[in-house]
């Protein structure tokens, strides 16, 4: 690839941007506002002892979402594909937490979304089919 935008990348801008909407909504929102979108339900976001515990976890995953920022703009398509596989793990652990505290159907889509997402990294879609001739 030289280094032009793709529909390929479109899962690397999406994850990248949707890891950073905490460190943008979270000052203008609140933190309850930030943790409803991530479909945990009033009874949960709307206490603030949660509050600290969600931020500390959301940092993590900002940090995520910006090293995804990192890497493509570098166009180091590689790095991202391999975020992106990492997003297999984030799903599950977004499964278990909200399957017992959050909303069923939020549960069962961010499993089957990371998985579709991870997917596309682990076949090398953001840096293209070049990878196999690399590898």
């Amino acid at each position: 690839m030289d280094g032009r935008f793709s529909l390929r990348h479109i899962p690397a801008l999406y994850f990248a941007f949707a890891n950073c909407i905490g460190l943008v909504m979270t000052p203008l929102k609140g933190s309850a506002a930030v943790m409803e979108l991530y479909g945990f339900p009033p009874r949960v976001s709307a206490v603030p002892e949660t509050w600290d515990v969600w931020q500390a976890g959301q940092g993590r995953t900002i940090l995520l979402g910006l090293m995804m920022h990192f890497f493509y703009w570098r166009r180091q398509y590689a790095e991202c594909d391999a975020l992106l596989m990492g997003v297999a793990v984030l799903g599950v652990n977004d499964y278990f937490v909200l399957r017992g505290h959050g909303n069923e159907l939020w549960a069962w889509s961010r499993i089957v979304f990371s998985i579709a997402f991870a997917s596309t990294g682990y076949f090398g879609w953001t840096q293209g089919r070049t990878r196999s001739k690399s590898a």
